[in-house]
């Protein structure tokens, strides 16, 4: 859950710096998204997959 947690909230974040465009320190990045384990970044990268085929898929079915 805090993996989630800590995902969730650098995704929010770098979505709202490119909205808004606020600077933010890279160690806030670097302290979120550190896995300690081989099985915790085999799934974080599993995670991110998942997502980006899911928004691609998204907009390919809003744009045809």
């Amino acid at each position: 859950m805090r993996m989630v947690r800590s995902f969730a909230l650098v995704v929010i974040h770098l979505i709202g710096e490119l909205w808004i465009g606020l600077g933010r320190n890279p160690d806030f990045y670097d302290r979120h998204t550190s896995t300690r384990t081989r099985s915790g970044y085999a799934v974080f990268v599993a995670l991110v997959a998942i997502l980006a085929v899911g928004i691609v898929t998204w907009g390919y079915m809003r744009l045809r």
